[in-house]
């Protein structure tokens, strides 16, 4: 039987290192013998690109503490293979091994770049799934107890390296325990741009006694991959993990340095050894503008026209749109839609002038169930694209407060708005532009809801709810509700004006705050900020005390945002061509 002992090639000379090694008998890294035979990554046509943009960097696990060399230069990989790097054969996925503290083996991206350079973004888009890292860690002592997986580095202020300073921006590593967390990745972000080594110019500065910022990324699936995107664009950074955007920085403090990504695994940790796996790795550079403060592939669409309608076919109740990967046989939705309706002359969503624009003709439309109110509104699809579904008739695409299946506790939507045009004939023009809703539950948690330029915005909520979808009925004793509605008063802010919504769900209540997107000479921003407890009197209302059920916290409760706009009244002839038109500069999801 074949050994499955490798040899190390970048032990021996570059000219071996760089025509590759097989095993003892010699059987080819890209023919194996067996599935247990090491292979070249270089084989496996999902690597090529990006190896063909990097170096490769591995320590000598007997060497020195931080001790590297560069083994592989200018993506020459062609049947390179290791003790330390490596596809296995039965998985092809891409591995990367390394034992001894600060001792690293991974991918030296080549491409140096500007963080501030503007039209452009970089993309490091890994799934990764480290193998036993706790029974790796468990001989370490609790100060080094983590592992990097990816990093964005500095190379200085030019090619030559001059003004590298020996910290990178941005570590994604898995810790044992932080903070009472145990088993979470992270991102350990740098917040300035000094060095702060020791025996630096720049060691005793006060900023650099707090030089960084964690970032919890949630906990880590062991058992399975992580999908995990970072993104540098105009100053920017944002961190995706599972689809989801967890953090956006501001990097322009970085903008002096060049800098470039790097993956694979570098040990923070004593007295064993990492392994980790890439089912995916790749990178890429691409045109940007930072006109869309959204991500349009959270969402589908509801418009006030009919399946009938739209479709063709489908019955009377309302038609949705979705975006591509939802792979539905509806229309797909996109920053490109133009949804133009010549019935009532009137485009109910399309994306303009690095805004989201919602209209609806007051004189037409198809209500949706269980309202008697038409909609162009979004929704929120969940975690759809980890879970494979975009259904919403389960639970999978709302999220819980509580969720387990992202590791998340704290949900928060943020919207900038302008009202563009509404019906001056209507006393109080009320249209609501976000909401909270609980899935299979009638009662909304949380509507946003503007009623003109001079009155100030009110956020209407519900104390209690049913579950199952029952409706509330003022004439029956069993499921009335008449006094779990209520409402507290925001900012005032008029039409033809950006103004800004946040609402934020976690385990302790809600927070709500309104306020001036831009002062555009106003003496303040106008801000408004309210925060009711789960199960706490609340007294700051439109309709005295009240006390948010604790109810709403329940495991079995999952919920999701909408952002549009949704007229508090019903369309009739009488108000045709009169229209509502609201515009978002912003409509971003946080869940963390």
């Amino acid at each position: 039987m074949k050994s499955n002992t490798f040899i190390m090639c970048s032990l021996i000379s570059s000219a071996l290192m760089l025509s590759g090694c097989g095993g003892e008998d010699g059987s080819s890294p890209s023919s194996p013998n067996t599935g247990t035979d090491p292979v070249a990554p270089y084989t496996q046509p999902r690597y090529q690109a990006i190896l063909a943009q990097s170096n490769l960097q591995v320590s000598d696990p007997e060497g020195m503490e931080g001790n590297h060399t560069t083994v592989v230069r200018n993506g020459e990989f062609v049947d390179y293979y290791s003790d330390h790097f490596y596809s296995d054969a039965s998985t092809e996925h891409l591995t990367f091994k390394m034992s001894g503290y600060k001792l690293r083996s991974e991918l030296r991206l080549m491409d140096n770049f500007d963080t501030s350079e503007q039209g452009k973004q970089r993309e490091l888009h890994a799934r990764l799934q480290p193998i036993d890292v706790e029974v790796s860690l468990s001989n370490s002592n609790s100060d080094n107890d983590e592992v990097t997986y990816l990093q964005i580095h500095n190379t200085g202020l030019d090619e030559q390296g001059t003004g590298a300073i020996p910290h990178p921006l941005l570590r994604v590593v898995y810790e044992a325990e932080r903070d009472g967390f145990e088993g979470h990745y992270w991102a350990v972000l740098k917040i300035n741009a000094l060095d702060c080594s020791a025996g630096s110019e720049d060691e005793h500065l006060s900023d650099c006694n707090n030089a960084y910022e964690r970032i919890n990324l949630g906990k880590a699936n062991l058992s399975g991959e992580t999908d995990m995107r970072l993104l540098i664009r105009e100053s920017e950074l944002v961190i995706e993990v599972d689809s989801q955007v967890i953090a956006t920085r501001d990097i322009s403090y970085w903008a002096p340095l060049l800098s470039y990504f790097k993956a694979g695994v570098y040990n923070q940790f004593e007295h064993g050894e990492a392994e980790v796996q890439y089912p995916l790795l790749t990178a890429a550079v691409s045109d940007y503008s930072a006109e869309n403060n959204w991500d349009i592939d959270q969402w589908k669409i509801t418009i006030p026209a009919s399946k009938n309608d739209w479709y063709g076919s489908g019955g009377t109740s309302a038609a949705e749109l979705e975006p591509a990967h939802c792979r539905s046989d509806k229309e797909v939705l996109s920053n490109d839609s133009e949804l133009w309706y010549s019935d009532a002359a009137v485009s109910f969503f399309d994306v303009g002038d690095g805004r989201m624009h919602f209209r609806a003709n007051m004189g037409y439309g198809t209500t949706t169930t269980n309202s008697n109110y038409i909609r162009s509104e979004l929704r929120e699809l969940f975690n759809a694209q980890k879970v494979g579904s975009c259904s919403t008739s389960s639970s999978n695409t709302s999220w819980f407060i509580n969720d387990s299946a992202t590791d998340t506790s704290t949900h928060l939507l943020t919207s900038t708005v302008r009202i563009e045009d509404y019906p001056d004939n209507i006393s109080l023009p009320k249209v609501i532009v976000g909401q909270v809703h609980g899935w299979e539950i009638k009662q909304a948690l949380v509507k946003v809801q503007w009623e003109g330029s001079n009155k100030p915005v009110r956020v209407i909520l519900n104390q209690d709810f049913f579950k199952g979808n029952v409706s509330c009925d003022s004439d029956n004793p069993i499921n009335n509700c008449d006094n779990w509605s209520f409402s507290v008063d925001m900012g005032t802010y008029p039409a033809y004006t950006d103004w800004q919504y946040v609402i934020e769900v976690n385990e302790q209540g809600i927070r709500l705050e309104t306020q001036n997107s831009d002062l555009n000479g106003a003496d303040s921003n106008n801000k408004v900020t309210r925060f009711l407890t789960w199960g706490e009197v609340y007294s700051d209302t439109n309709n005295g005390d009240i006390v948010m059920s604790e109810q709403w916290t329940s495991d079995d409760v999952a919920y999701y945002f909408k952002a549009g706009i949704y007229p508090q009244f019903k369309p009739e002839e009488k108000y045709n061509n009169k229209f509502f038109s609201v515009s978002f500069d912003e409509v971003t999801i946080r869940h963390y």
